[in-house]
C-alpha cells in the first residue's frame, strides 16, 4: 500500500529547482508505528518536515495532503500538529524566513502555500477543527502551479519562490 502523502513529499521535492537547496528532515523513528510510541523511548518532534533556501529567502514548510477535504488542526489525532504551528510560527519571527504549509488537496488535483501567520490567523478566530480548501483561499492561500507529467505531479516551485522575490 502506497502513502499517498510520501508520494506528495516526493513529487514536491522533484520538482525543486537544481539552485534552490532543498532538505527533507528526517522523521522519527515514532512517526513511523502511528504515533504508538510505547516501544520508543524518546522521540524527538521535528518543528516542519523541510526546508527551501534561495538567497535571501529561508522557506520553512509542513507538507500536508489529503484524499478527502479538510486538514484537521484539533481532536485526538490531527493532520496538523500544535507543536508543528509553534515551530512555524518561531521561524517565522525572523526576517527572510517564509513560513507556512503546503496544502495538497488530492481530490481537486490543487497545492496551495498558506504562511502561519494567516493560518494562525485564522484558527485564532474560527469555532472549526479544521481547514478546507476553500478556507484556505479566502485566508490568502497561495495557489502552486502544477501540470500533470504521465502520472506524476511537477510543481512550479520557481514561481512560487519568485512570488516572494518581488
Amino acid at each position: 500500500m502506497k502513502n499517498e502523502g510520501k508520494e506528495f513529499e516526493k513529487m514536491f521535492k522533484d520538482s525543486i529547482p537544481e539552485y534552490v537547496y532543498y532538505q527533507r528532515i528526517k522523521d522519527s523513528a515514532g512517526a513511523w508505528n502511528n504515533g504508538d510510541n510505547a516501544s520508543v523511548r524518546f522521540t524527538p518532534q521535528n518543528n516542519y518536515d523541510a526546508f527551501m533556501f534561495y538567497s535571501p529567502l529561508f522557506f520553512a514548510l509542513e507538507l500536508k495532503s489529503t484524499k478527502g477535504t479538510s486538514f484537521s488542526f484539533t481532536g485526538n489525532t490531527p493532520m496538523i500538529k500544535q507543536h508543528q504551528i509553534k515551530g512555524l510560527l518561531d521561524a517565522s519571527r525572523f526576517d527572510n524566513v517564509v513560513a507556512g504549509f503546503i496544502f495538497n488537496v488530492r481530490n481537486v488535483n490543487a497545492t496551495y502555500f498558506m504562511s502561519i501567520v494567516h493560518f494562525d490567523n485564522y484558527i485564532n478566530n474560527t469555532t472549526k477543527k479544521s481547514i478546507n480548501e476553500n478556507d484556505i483561499i479566502q485566508n490568502n492561500g497561495l495557489l502552486i502551479d502544477s501540470k500533470l507529467v504521465r502520472v506524476k505531479y511537477k510543481y512550479d516551485i520557481g514561481k512560487f519562490i519568485d512570488y516572494f522575490l518581488e
